[in-house]
């Protein structure tokens, strides 16, 4: 497994963690220090981890990190299977 990660991937998973919406293009300099971390636990496709991380939660995770969580899993999957 190669452990190059494309900087599009950072970026994308940087922007899910920090919540992407419309109009929104960056995420805050928190969520793009945490990229590399998220797409580490990512590629175990750990959701409850990974979730975790996002929430900053050491008990749990809300909904709405778990969700991010699945789109970053789904996202990383796809960009690092087609590399």
């Amino acid at each position: 497994m190669s452990t190059t990660v494309p900087s599009a991937l950072l970026e994308e998973v940087a922007l899910i963690a920090c919540g992407r919406r419309e109009g929104k293009t960056r995420s805050c300099p928190s969520c793009e220090r945490k990229a590399p971390g998220l797409v580490n636990i990512a590629r175990t496709g750990a959701l409850d981890a990974l979730a975790a991380a996002i929430c900053g939660d050491n008990i749990g995770a809300c909904r709405d990190c778990r969700t991010k969580a699945e789109t970053i899993i789904d996202e990383a999957a796809r960009v690092l299977c087609a590399a």
